[in-house]
């Protein structure tokens, strides 16, 4: 159980260790690595920005890393994502390293997008210059 106003939260693209934005979860504390339960299109259509899109079942399941956050990491996060005109928020099932299943917060793209041309991607790793 998480001490009050603490939350899960899962990251898949730039608030990974090594990316640009991770300096955001300096206060976080690292859970270990994770994978969404249910398959999930991620894309990136653009070098740095990936986007999952909440459609659940369809994609991959998505690896990325999980992190228990305070409540003003999130508000913090909130703004970097512009949530919720940009992305929008929701609790997924993710599953650790040792087979323990979280319920943890992920950013889901707010707006419809054609993604059935792009390449779906199991996890995010910047596209090579």
């Amino acid at each position: 159980m998480l001490a009050k106003n603490r939350y899960k939260l899962f990251v898949y693209g730039t608030l990974k260790r090594g990316f640009c934005n991770h300096h955001y979860l300096h206060n976080a504390k690292f859970l270990g690595k994770a994978t969404t339960k249910s398959p999930f299109p991620l894309i990136a259509p653009k070098r740095w920005y990936p986007y999952l899109l909440d459609e659940e079942g369809k994609g991959y399941k998505v690896e990325g890393e999980l992190y228990e956050v305070d409540e003003k990491t999130l508000a913090d996060i909130d703004r970097l994502e512009e949530y919720p005109l940009y992305y929008t928020r929701r609790y997924i099932a993710v599953e650790d390293q040792k087979g323990q299943i979280h319920q943890a917060l992920a950013y889901f793209l707010n707006e419809p997008m054609e993604w059935q041309r792009e390449k779906i991607l199991k996890k995010f790793e910047p596209k090579k210059k």
